[in-house]
């Protein structure tokens, strides 16, 4: 059983991935509302992806991409799910160490084809 984090301060986009990701999977899902809250866990865990939203308080997405791979060097698969569609944004979460980036509102299915890729 796969063991996926799911970083957003909206406890419904939380849900709405969960309920996605279980339908799909067969996983476990551990919850975070920020960066900070996520980095403690992957800290304290192994997890075998980190699905992450980018604007949110304390540490956002990027800074916790940044510091999974810089800090914690772990390697663990990230996907950025954001509003931030620019390709410069893009870009941004590719070059900080993200695997994937992905446009809200969220389609289960490309998420889901995301997630089965990363996971092999």
């Amino acid at each position: 059983m796969k063991k996926i984090l799911v970083v957003d301060d909206s406890v419904t986009m939380r849900q709405l991935m969960k309920m996605v990701l279980m339908k799909h999977l067969p996983c476990q899902i551990t919850e975070a509302q920020d960066g900070l809250d996520a980095l403690a866990k992957l800290k304290d865990g192994a997890f075998d992806l980190v699905v992450t939203d980018v604007n949110m308080p304390r540490m956002d997405g990027l800074g916790l991409v940044r510091s999974a791979r810089e800090v914690l060097k772990s390697t663990v698969p990230i996907i950025i799910v954001t509003t931030k569609g620019g390709e410069a944004d893009r870009d941004m979460g590719l070059k900080l160490g993200a695997n994937a980036y992905l446009t809200k509102p969220i389609n289960g299915i490309a998420v889901i084809k995301t997630v089965n890729e990363l996971l092999g």
